[in-house]
């Protein structure tokens, strides 16, 4: 397995790239998405703060809408390339 640049993963472009923009387009395996929206979850838990990041995007393959998991380590530590900022 090969290792994976961290500024290349798909929780850093939802925390850092994606906030300062309006819509990104990006690939993600063979498929290409488009940023939508990051939605941050807080729950009070018995010992603090869970937090989870969702992040909205437009699968234009199917042409529809889709919801990723960000803080699910499988799906943020995936390798993504931008291609565009709008």
């Amino acid at each position: 397995m090969k290792k994976v640049d961290e500024k290349k993963t798909f929780a850093y472009a939802v925390a850092f790239a994606f906030p300062r923009s309006g819509a990104i387009d990006f690939r993600m395996g063979n498929k290409i998405y488009q940023h939508t929206n990051t939605v941050y979850d807080n729950r009070l838990v018995s010992k603090g703060y869970s937090t989870i990041v969702v992040e909205v995007c437009y699968d234009y393959s199917t042409m529809k809408y889709v919801a990723f998991n960000v803080s699910d380590s499988k799906v943020g530590n995936k390798e993504i390339s931008i291609i565009n900022y709008k």
